[in-house]
């Protein structure tokens, strides 16, 4: 009689333990279980998500944009008349759609490229993503394709005519009278002032004054010297850099610089 108790009392202390076991590996059998009629609310593992699904839930960050305003670093004393903006676009379904003053519609397929900066003023629109640079004025007939050194930070300074994208290494100017992209390589030199008036541009630098022509596309240029800039003044026919005791005068109609002692 004893030993049958003890085998009963074994048998019950076995069941016990498997009963428990079960409860702790399997959750959602604890007596819980949704009745017939009523769906388990609870998110799927990712586990049984499709590829596809798994590829977008674990896709990178978008790429932030490095694009920012360039500030001038000189002081620029130019007269500027009043500008209007006389063209714009809007973004489309992967597309951007620049408005001509003459009503011209053109535009450009952003597929595969990310924004990183738009901007209209005057007479042109620029575009920066990160494969191209674009731009668009309101003699163009399309928008303008040139590419970018690959780098990821860029600063951008608009003019009326002309639009300059620069990086650590290259300038990337806009022509709005011959809607080409032309690139400046810089040599070991920091960019200190962009101007633009009329049909030319001015370019300040650690090195360097720039003077470029926009419908010859010609460039003008003179070196500092190891002296700095620190004033500047666009005219309709001349300009001046002004270096302390120093003036260099750019003038239009020999397309030369002289420099004058301003002491005498």
């Amino acid at each position: 009689m004893r030993n049958l108790l003890y085998v009963m009392i074994r048998f019950i202390l076995v069941g016990f333990m498997f009963t428990s076991w079960y409860v702790v590996a399997n959750p959602r059998n604890d007596g819980n279980e949704p009745r017939q009629g009523h769906q388990d609310t609870r998110l799927t593992p990712l586990r049984q998500l499709t590829p596809e699904a798994n590829r977008i839930l674990n896709a990178p960050p978008p790429v932030q944009s490095h694009v920012t305003t360039f500030e001038s670093r000189v002081t620029d004393r130019t007269a500027y008349p009043y500008i209007q903006t006389t063209l714009n676009f809007v973004e489309g379904h992967l597309s951007y759609k620049a408005f001509l003053s003459d009503g011209q519609e053109i535009s450009y397929s952003t597929r595969g490229e990310h924004i990183w900066h738009s901007q209209c003023y005057g007479d042109l629109c620029i575009l920066v993503t990160n494969k191209n640079l674009l731009g668009v004025s309101n003699s163009s007939s399309e928008w303008e394709k040139g590419h970018h050194f690959g780098e990821e930070r860029y600063r951008v300074a608009m003019g009326h005519k002309a639009a300059l994208v620069m990086s650590e290494r290259k300038l990337y100017l806009f022509n709005s009278y011959t809607n080409h992209w032309e690139t400046i390589s810089l040599e070991q030199e920091i960019i200190r002032s962009f101007a633009n008036l009329y049909d030319k541009v001015a370019i300040t630098t650690t090195r360097r004054m720039i003077v470029i022509d926009l419908p010859s596309e010609t460039q003008f240029e003179e070196n500092l010297l190891l002296r700095g800039i620190y004033q500047f003044e666009m005219r309709d026919a001349f300009i001046n850099f002004y270096s302390g005791d120093k003036l260099w005068m750019f003038r239009h109609q020999t397309q030369n610089f002289e420099e004058v002692d301003l002491m005498d």
